[in-house]
């Protein structure tokens, strides 16, 4: 059962200000099939923001997605995924096992930015996915 193994830990932050700029750091991740991860997104920005591509969501087994507030665990969510928001100074542990290989050229955050009207993709907030 390789939902058993020890996760491996990755982080990536959500970062940016109104009406400047959006950005993932980092803004490429790499993970390798059969391994359990703990991907843990963390909005250190004051908007709300997506981790969204669809050809990564479809290449993985999603375990969970763990929702806690202040140490406590709040919520589960089980089944497919194929995208998360979270939203301004939160977090959420996205566990999940890669099942195929392949660079995913197309994560994105389609959240509008409330000065500029732009999404938070087209002001910089895109990224490669990569599984070996």
């Amino acid at each position: 059962d390789l939902t058993k193994q020890n996760p491996l830990e990755k982080k990536i932050y959500f970062k940016g200000e109104i009406g400047s700029e959006h950005y993932y750091e980092p803004n490429y991740i790499e993970f390798k099939t059969g391994k359990l991860y703990k991907l843990i997104l963390i909005n250190n920005s004051d908007s709300k923001h997506y981790f969204t591509s669809l050809q990564f969501s479809k290449s993985i087994f999603t375990r969970k997605v763990q929702i806690s507030f202040e140490g406590k665990k709040l919520a589960e969510i089980k089944g497919n995924i194929d995208e998360i928001e979270v939203f301004p100074n939160h977090e959420i542990e996205w566990w999940f096992i890669p099942i195929k290989t392949g660079t995913f050229k197309d994560l994105h955050c389609k959240v509008l930015d409330k000065k500029t009207g732009k999404t938070h993709s087209q002001m910089g907030m895109k990224g490669n996915i990569n599984i070996k």
